[in-house]
């Protein structure tokens, strides 16, 4: 778990969900919860620590594309979080499959904290 690096106590955005194939396509960001769920909003400007609300610390999070219940594009980009473990990533993609959506070969893509070339990850 990790606490946003801007503690502000913001409140849940009302569009926040879970994750689930009926969503329209496009852009997200997303909240791996405490309890496991995938939770998201259509991207925006600082919205991560909006996605759960109250401060609330998270197990991993980043961004993804959507289209045709598929994702085509998740990542750890968070300015907020900041999250730098290829294997929390990984966790992220097999609970996307969990929450009944498939991901295009090459879809997970780690961004290295030093700022160096994404990693196209293989999830388990």
């Amino acid at each position: 778990m990790k606490a946003p690096q801007d503690h502000f106590p913001y409140p849940r955005d009302p569009r926040s969900q879970p994750l689930d194939p009926g969503l329209p396509d496009g852009g997200y960001v997303y909240v791996r919860d405490a309890t496991g769920v995938i939770r998201c909003l259509p991207d925006g400007p600082h919205l991560h620590p909006m996605v759960l609300g109250g401060g609330a610390s998270a197990l991993y999070v980043g961004d993804l594309t959507l289209r045709g219940a598929k994702v085509f594009d998740v990542t750890n980009l968070s300015g907020t979080f900041q999250f730098d473990d290829e294997a929390g990533l990984r966790d992220v993609a097999i609970q996307i499959r969990r929450q009944g959506l498939a991901l295009e070969l090459g879809a997970v893509r780690f961004f290295p904290p030093d700022g160096s070339s994404p990693v196209i990850l293989r999830p388990a």
